[in-house]
């Protein structure tokens, strides 16, 4: 599930009225959230995942984060996670040259001239977030910047990002080529290497191929190995541990069960199919470098930070590249769905909006790209497409216009000047529910006729709408918040075929998202790809000139 930890509202605001609805790509909302935990390297602080609402504090991170907080100068300590965040997100070069700097001075005390440039550096993170104060888009007073590092969520991620960069200066993560997909059962030359990372990254508790050399292609890169005292096979532990390796032993190419059970987990945290073969997606994500994780992570943390800071009590957020939809009610979750969202050539726009009514039953208007594109190749294949799928035929001047399922073929084959409408039914494409928010993209929310889509990990799908697995539940709440004629929807709810629109008491804020990675409920760092190419676009560099010590 997306986390959302730090999706935390003001409890002091209620839904806000934006003048206009923000335009693609977005980037004034500073929109964007998607490593793996690394059980090798430190203990796990509690972390409470991005929707919830719980008070936020940092004495539930004591315990954790003791070793990292217990350095011989705790100032160092107090800023080095800041500058390594912002360094990493790339928010100015002043303090990637701080960070490197810090970690110089971590292990050793500082004379009076390095406690003065330590007092500067505090002072132009002071600046950095009253920055952040200054730009946010808030109705109402939002929480200041300033708070978010002592933030429990905030705290968790810095200790993800410096057990990234302990392992990013610690092992070499050169390409690896696959030229086919490795399936369970099959041998390569890759496995050494393969299973290397995966022990890295925390999804292996042992170095698999424990009797052999990596054949790799990682250079110097040390083996680590399995003890070499054979563990009692008197126990479920030790013949567990003693099969393992007698299986190794005996075929160190083979890709075992042990390491598909890793790979499936690899998989699970990447948003991939969870199958266990080893494809373009799943080796494209064992490439990517300890280096490139913590960048992505930053990038998004900061990102993320930045939104929740202006959110209200009460909203729907859509993240678009995890194809998932949020539904937060006075602080609390109280929706989770699965969602389809559009494909690369028509992506699903970034933008902030306000859910004004509900249709019941909609009909769908087709537009007149989706003809084109989608509507008219069936049309050319099978003349009775409109026919069998209810769709009513209209010429510009508003009238119904009927054809012969060959004539239907031969417009479709050339000029074809009428509108689309389907009518309302089972085989409507906006199934039972659409859920109307003013934007200049002609997309919202609705159900679908294909439910069984959802089963699919890859959901970028529609034309750019926003397709809801839980669209039935969803429907339900605003029928019972929100509807003004309650009468009206439950006499006509059983009745499949008759649309009507249901004004709203309040409309209800809803946003759409890009978030490439994030840290779950469980402190594990999750990765979705970059499904429209814009993780290059999102910028967080500020002017050098918020950085003056007056």
């Amino acid at each position: 599930m997306m986390p959302v930890s730090r999706l935390t509202p003001n409890p002091n605001k209620g839904n806000r009225s934006w003048s206009s609805v923000k335009r693609w790509p977005l980037s004034a909302l500073l929109m964007g959230l998607s490593l793996v935990l690394i059980e090798s390297y430190a203990a796990e602080p509690a972390v409470t995942a991005p929707l919830s609402v719980e008070p936020q504090t940092v004495e539930s991170l004591a315990d954790a984060t003791s070793i990292e907080v217990a350095e011989p100068d705790t100032a160092v300590e107090q800023i080095l996670g800041q500058t390594l965040l912002l360094s990493l997100a790339d928010v100015s070069p002043v303090f990637s040259a701080t960070y490197q700097q810090l970690s110089q001075w971590r292990h050793r005390a500082l004379d009076n001239e390095e406690q003065g440039k330590l007092q500067q550096m505090q002072l132009q993170l002071d600046n950095y977030w009253q920055y952040l104060d200054a730009q946010a888009e808030c109705m109402t007073p939002c929480s200041s910047a300033a708070l978010l590092p002592k933030d429990t969520y905030f705290r968790a991620v810095v200790l993800k990002l410096k057990q990234l960069m302990a392992l990013a200066e610690s092992s070499t993560w050169d390409t690896l080529i696959l030229e086919d997909k490795l399936s369970p059962g099959q041998e390569s030359q890759l496995i050494a290497p393969i299973a290397q990372r995966l022990f890295l990254l925390g999804f292996l508790e042992n170095m698999h191929s424990a009797a052999s050399e990596p054949v790799s292609e990682l250079g110097s890169e040390p083996v680590i190995k399995q003890d070499t005292i054979s563990p009692d096979a008197t126990t479920p532990a030790g013949a567990v541990a003693q099969s393992k390796q007698v299986a190794t032993v005996n075929n160190p190419l083979r890709y075992d069960d042990a390491l598909v059970s890793a790979i499936k987990a690899f998989q699970t945290l990447h948003g991939l199919q969870a199958d266990g073969v080893i494809g373009k997606q799943t080796l494209y994500w064992l490439n990517q470098s300890p280096y490139a994780r913590a960048q992505l992570l930053a990038k998004n943390t900061l990102r993320q930070q930045i939104f929740t800071r202006t959110l209200p009590a009460s909203y729907l957020v859509i993240n678009i590249p995890a194809f998932e939809l949020h539904f937060v009610e006075a602080g609390k979750v109280i929706l989770n769905s699965k969602v389809i969202v559009g494909k690369a050539s028509r992506p699903t726009p970034l933008l902030s909006s306000h859910i004004s009514s509900v249709v019941l039953n909609p009909q769908w208007r087709v537009p007149r790209t989706i003809v084109r594109r989608d509507i008219l190749p069936h049309i050319r294949q099978d003349g009775h497409y409109l026919q069998d799928r209810g769709f009513d035929v209209y010429d510009y001047d508003g009238t119904r216009v009927e054809h012969s399922p060959q004539e239907w073929q031969e417009l479709a084959s050339s000029h074809f000047p009428y509108r689309l409408v389907q009518r309302p039914g089972a085989k409507n494409a906006l199934g039972r529910y659409k859920f109307h928010f003013d934007n200049s993209f002609s997309v919202y929310l609705h159900g679908t006729s294909e439910p069984s889509l959802f089963k699919k990990t890859d959901r970028a799908l529609s034309s750019g709408c926003i397709r809801v697995e839980k669209v039935e539940e969803l429907a339900r709440w605003f029928q019972t918040h929100l509807v003004k004629d309650t009468r009206l929807w439950d006499k006509l709810a059983p009745n499949t075929t008759q649309s009507q629109w249901f004004a709203l008491s309040d409309t209800m804020p809803v946003y759409t998202v890009y978030w490439t990675a994030w840290l779950d409920d469980a402190g594990q760092i999750q990765y979705r790809n970059d499904i429209y190419q814009l993780e290059a676009e999102f910028t967080q560099a500020v002017p050098a000139a918020i950085f003056y010590i007056l």
